[in-house]
């Protein structure tokens, strides 16, 4: 391939580094442990610090130095910074001389858009009327939720039935994802008909409060190389196919979304795997390469990670856990590109958890000559 080809696959692995990696410390563990996809990930989060400062984290910062050999014996030096977000946010920079000759890349990769919907039931014979108002006031539109929230009573005759909910967002043409905390409170439900706009329903139960969040997963993602880009070429353009799929797996893994229902929608699967040392999560986030996460059956710790199901496998082993705010995170780890004949190996320099990050960092970039 290319120099500049070569230079953004490359930096595009180096990102996935962290991906694979989430530090994870020895978790407590008994005779009866029985595992399942659900008990697995819980120890892995017990392990790596707290299920409770997990679900605290909401953005993410490295910095890291890349070493890595060719087959041909080259050597390769990079410096990289990355800044990324719960809602999927994710910038990378290349802050030394790049690799093959090649200057600056970013990737960007915007998280889903969502939008909550407030649910109020009570049981009194009252009715309070719904501010049902909604305006998309984003650039792209956002997800528009019709009615923005509900009052309704239990006690108020027709005021029971269940009550139509449009969801919409201008350009998405993919499916809408509803996740809710109405457990007991109300049922809601798809209705037949197209994507966008979509049509929901909810049926009250008992009285309480819930909300009601509908989110698209429509992510795109943005290669730029140099501070101004280029036009066309291999320099600059849009992430499609492997490698934005890619992109999203790497995100998906970064922010924790296995562990607790986080922005980025996926499955997890115990894959049981007899007389091994070890116990084998497959990962499938929702339009990303599948992720396949080896834990260790003692410490709960990866032993290794493999990204993609392509010839540019990538496989991670971490080193050296160390904690940032109670959390564990590896502070060396080998990654190799299977068919490429890459090793590289990589030194944590600095880590920052929950940093305000300016929404500026992850814009669209704009290429000119």
């Amino acid at each position: 391939m290319g120099g500049r080809r070569f230079h953004i696959l490359l930096v595009t692995f180096v990102a996935f580094v962290t991906l694979s990696t989430r530090g994870l410390g020895a978790a407590p563990r008994t005779a009866q442990f029985v595992p399942t996809a659900g008990s697995i990930v819980k120890a892995m989060a017990v392990a790596l610090g707290g299920s409770a400062r997990i679900a605290k984290i909401h953005t993410l910062f490295f910095e890291w130095h890349v070493h890595g050999v060719t087959a041909g014996g080259t050597n390769l030096h990079q410096h990289i910074k990355e800044w990324l977000t719960v809602g999927g946010e994710d910038r990378m920079e290349a802050v030394t001389a790049a690799m093959q000759g090649a200057p600056l890349l970013r990737v960007f990769l915007p998280g889903m858009m969502d939008e909550p919907l407030s649910v109020t039931i009570t049981d009194s014979g009252k009715y309070y009327p719904p501010s049902n108002d909604r305006t998309c006031s984003s650039p792209s539109g956002g997800v528009c939720v019709d009615p923005s929230d509900l009052y309704l009573d239990l006690a108020s005759g027709p005021r029971s039935a269940s009550v139509p909910i449009d969801v919409s967002e201008n350009g998405y043409s993919g499916a809408f994802i509803e996740s809710d905390t109405c457990a007991g409170i109300a049922t809601i439900a798809r209705k037949a008909g197209g994507n966008n706009p979509a049509l929901f329903s909810l049926t009250p139960k008992h009285a309480g409060h819930c909300t009601v969040t509908f989110s698209s997963s429509s992510p795109e993602g943005w290669t730029l190389e140099g501070d101004e880009g280029w036009p066309s070429g291999d320099s600059s353009g849009a992430l499609q196919g492997p490698d934005l799929a890619r992109e999203i797996s790497y995100v998906y893994w970064m922010t924790f979304a296995y562990m607790h229902g986080g922005a980025l929608p996926g499955t997890v699967r115990y894959v049981p795997v007899y007389g091994a040392d070890r116990y084998q999560l497959d990962l499938q986030p929702q339009g990303g390469e599948p992720i396949v996460a080896e834990i260790d059956t003692q410490t709960f710790l990866p032993k290794s990670v493999l990204i993609g199901n392509d010839h540019q496998q990538m496989l991670v082993i971490p080193h050296r856990w160390k904690a940032t705010n109670g959390v564990l995170f590896p502070t060396k780890m080998t990654v190799k590109i299977v068919d490429e004949q890459l090793q590289m190996e990589y030194s944590l320099v600095r880590i920052g958890l929950n940093q305000k990050f300016a929404p500026s960092l992850f814009a669209q970039p704009t290429p000119s000559i």
